[in-house]
C-alpha cells in the first residue's frame, strides 16, 4: 500500500519539474525542456495514480470535489495540445506562438487545480 506521503512528495517533485520545464522553456534550452517535459507529464501520471492513496486514507467533500475535479481533468487534457503544439514548434518556429498560448492556459488551469486540490484536502477527513 502507498503511503499518503509518498503522494505528496510525487507531487512535489512534479510541481519542481513543471517549474524546471517552464524555465527552460523560457531560457531556450530546447534539449532540457523537452526531457523534463516528458519527466513532468510521467510524474503527473505517477502522482494521479497515487491519488488512490487518498482516496482510501481520507473522505473528500463531494461538492468541494467536483469543483476540483473540473479543473485537474481540463489541465490533463490540456497536456495535449500543449504537447502537440511544442512538438510543431520544435520542427517550425512559427508555432512559437501558438505553443506559449497553449502553455499559459495549461498553467493557468493547472494552478488552480492544485490550489483547489489542497484546498479540498483541508476540507478531508480521515476515514
Amino acid at each position: 500500500m502507498v503511503s499518503v506521503p509518498t503522494f505528496w512528495i510525487s507531487f512535489v517533485i512534479t510541481l519542481a519539474l513543471l517549474a524546471g520545464t517552464v524555465w527552460t522553456g523560457f531560457r531556450g534550452r530546447r534539449t532540457l525542456h523537452a526531457t523534463l517535459a516528458v519527466l513532468t507529464v510521467v510524474l503527473l501520471t505517477i502522482t494521479v495514480l497515487l491519488t488512490e492513496a487518498l482516496l482510501r486514507a481520507v473522505v473528500f467533500p463531494a461538492r468541494e470535489m467536483g469543483i476540483h475535479l473540473l479543473f485537474a481533468k481540463s489541465g490533463a487534457a490540456l497536456v495535449l495540445p500543449v504537447a502537440v503544439t511544442g512538438i510543431l514548434t520544435w520542427r517550425k518556429r512559427s508555432w512559437r506562438r501558438v505553443h506559449l498560448a497553449c502553455v499559459v492556459l495549461f498553467l493557468l488551469v493547472a494552478v488552480t487545480a492544485t490550489g483547489t486540490g489542497i484546498w479540498v484536502y483541508s476540507l478531508a477527513t480521515p476515514r
